[in-house]
């Protein structure tokens, strides 16, 4: 390469960057290979086929297993239990009787409530004919009508009470532990029993906040219990609270689990009412 003795100073420099870059990008020959390319080290790859495939993420939380219905047997009335007429742990459907009270002041004030909407009805009749005829004033009628109506009243709050000494199911479940005895006085406020509804069973979880994203009605889940630590059960979620536990950021979560093959369980009632699986 010629250059003007004005550029040897600049020519120099570019000519060894050159050879730089020419030594560089030079391939060489391993010794006694002459005219064989020698590549570096060689490595092995498994190609596979791509496919599309369903992406299945879970979130595995610690819940509860309740009752579809759960409810505490009392009365709505004070008396005397008269009859037991079911067993714990007895299997009863919606409107069988459980616990019959004695009835007796109760009948007799119904008689008594009778007899009297009897007698105002029979004086309602003959005021409607006289007020007609003008031989009664506009306030006597008013006055008979509105004691035809409070004994007309009367008497079906006294029928109501004499029904309410028969305590029926609300729903069909399994009858919990006896909490009285024939002969016992009761109040309002006194337990019974429990009727406890398994068929089927919900599953309650907290989910936090951070996944509920992912949370939808009509996801299908599966939980498991430790008293049936080789069976999984299938559930369909039904219900995500609209608002977060403050304190954990949670959100309650309920699923329901029903199909062919029930999720078996004994529910224990505790005194204050909750249920726990064994």
């Amino acid at each position: 390469m010629n250059c003007p003795d004005f550029t040897k100073r600049f020519c120099l420099p570019a000519l060894l960057a050159a050879a730089v870059v020419g030594t560089g990008c030079q391939k060489q020959s391993a010794p006694g290979a002459a005219g064989r390319a020698s590549g570096g080290f060689t490595v092995q790859a498994v190609v596979i086929e791509a496919k599309a495939q369903a992406v299945s993420e879970t979130l595995s939380l610690v819940g509860t297993v309740a009752a579809n219905e759960m409810v505490e047997i009392k009365s709505e009335t004070d008396g005397t239990v008269e009859k037991i007429l079911i067993t714990e742990g007895q299997q009863v459907n919606q409107g069988d009787l459980l616990v019959k009270l004695d009835d007796s002041k109760f009948a007799a004030a119904v008689a008594e409530a009778e007899a009297n909407f009897k007698l105002s009805e029979a004086n309602h009749e003959r005021s409607k004919q006289l007020f007609r005829d003008k031989l009664i004033s506009q306030q006597e009628f008013d006055q008979i009508a509105a004691q035809f109506q409070a004994n007309q009243a009367s008497l079906d709050l006294k029928r109501r009470q004499l029904r309410d000494t028969q305590i029926r199911a609300p729903f069909g479940g399994v009858v919990g532990a006896r909490q009285v005895s024939p002969g016992q006085v009761i109040g309002k406020n006194i337990t019974l029993t429990w009727l406890v509804d398994l068929d089927p069973v919900k599953v309650e979880v907290s989910v936090p906040e951070r996944y509920l994203s992912q949370v939808a009605i009509g996801q299908a889940m599966e939980f498991g219990v430790a008293a049936f630590p080789n069976d999984r059960f299938k559930g369909e979620l039904y219900f995500i609270s609209p608002q977060l536990d403050a304190p954990t950021r949670t959100a309650l979560v309920k699923a329901v689990s029903e199909g062919e093959r029930q999720f078996e369980a004994v529910v224990v009632v505790t005194d204050n009412g909750t249920s726990k699986i064994v």
